[in-house]
C-alpha cells in the first residue's frame, strides 16, 4: 500500500485530499507542520509528498531541499499562487508537480496515479534483463552502485561489445559506452539494432557535439545518457524507455490474440 503526507493548513483541502487519497485505498497522513511532517518522514515509509506553499513551523524552501536530499519522494506543491517566477524556483528545487488550490479536486487524482503507474515501471525494469557496455571500471561500478540502490538486479557487465557479442546473450536493454577501447559504440549500437529491432538501447557519453549525438539515434539507439551520470536522469531515462517497451509489448500481445 501506497503512503502519501499531506501538509497542509486548510482543514478544507485536508478533507478533499483524505477523501480522494483514501478512496484509493492508500494511506493517508496529514499535518499543518513542516517539522511533524520531517519526523513522519524519519519514522515511515512515504511514497508521495503534498504540500501547501505556507504551512507551520518553517520555510517551504527548505522542507523541499531536506526532501529531496534524503528521501527517493516525489513532491507535489498545492498553491494559489500562479506565479511563473515562483513556480520557476520551487520546480528547480525538485517539485514533481505545481498545481493550484482551484484545480486541486479534478487534478491531484490524476497526478497521484501518473506517480504511482510511474513507479510500477520501477517493478517492470527490476524484471528485464540489461546488459551494460563500458571498459572504464568507474562508471561500471558507478552503474552498478545506481542498480543496487534501486534493487535492480538482472544486470550483466561487459568491458568490450566483443565480449558481449561473444556471450550470445541477448538482453532486453542495452547500455552501450560510446567510446570503448580499440571500439566505437556506435557500430556495435548499428549491429544490436538490425539483429533486435525490439531492444532498449541506451548510448552513454560524455559527448556533446550535437551531429555526433543526431547520428548515434540514427543508427538506432533509443536515447541517449549523458556522463557523468546522474542518478535522477539515469533511472528516469531508464523507466521512460521501459513505458514505451512494455506498452509495445501489450500492444503486440493484443494483436496476436
Amino acid at each position: 500500500m501506497y503512503t502519501v503526507l499531506h501538509v497542509e493548513q486548510s482543514e478544507f483541502f485536508l478533507r478533499i485530499g483524505k477523501n480522494i487519497i483514501e478512496e484509493k485505498n492508500y494511506r493517508y497522513i496529514a499535518t499543518n507542520d513542516i517539522n511533524e511532517a520531517s519526523s513522519i518522514l524519519r519514522n515511515n515509509k512515504v511514497d508521495l509528498v503534498i504540500t501547501c506553499l505556507y504551512p507551520e513551523g518553517g520555510n517551504i524552501e527548505n522542507f523541499i531541499k531536506e526532501v529531496n536530499s534524503k528521501y527517493e519522494v516525489p513532491i507535489f506543491v498545492v498553491t494559489s499562487n500562479n506565479i511563473d517566477a515562483q513556480k520557476k524556483d520551487l520546480i528547480n528545487l525538485g517539485v514533481t508537480e505545481y498545481i493550484l488550490k482551484n484545480d486541486f479536486e479534478d487534478e491531484i487524482g490524476k497526478h497521484i496515479n501518473y506517480v504511482f503507474q510511474y513507479d510500477q515501471y520501477m517493478n517492470d525494469l527490476r524484471e528485464v534483463k540489461i546488459a551494460v557496455v563500458e571498459d572504464s571500471m568507474f562508471e561500471r561500478e558507478r552503474q552498478k552502485e545506481i542498480f543496487d540502490k534501486h534493487e535492480i538486479e538482472n544486470v550483466d557487465f561487459y568491458e568490450s561489445g566483443r565480449e558481449l557479442v561473444n556471450s550470445g546473450r541477448v538482453y532486453n536493454i542495452y547500455l552501450i559506452d560510446i567510446i570503448l577501447k580499440d571500439e566505437f559504440g556506435k557500430d556495435l549500437i548499428r549491429n544490436l539494432r538490425i539483429n533486435n529491432i525490439e531492444a532498449i538501447i541506451l548510448a552513454v557519453t560524455a559527448l556533446d557535439n550535437s551531429k555526433t549525438l543526431a547520428s548515434i539515434l540514427d543508427v538506432g539507439a533509443n536515447d541517449i545518457i549523458s556522463k557523468p551520470i546522474n542518478e535522477n536522469l539515469f533511472i528516469a531515462k531508464l523507466k521512460s524507455n521501459i513505458r514505451v517497451y512494455t506498452l509495445n509489448k501489450k500492444i503486440q500481445m493484443m494483436l496476436e490474440k
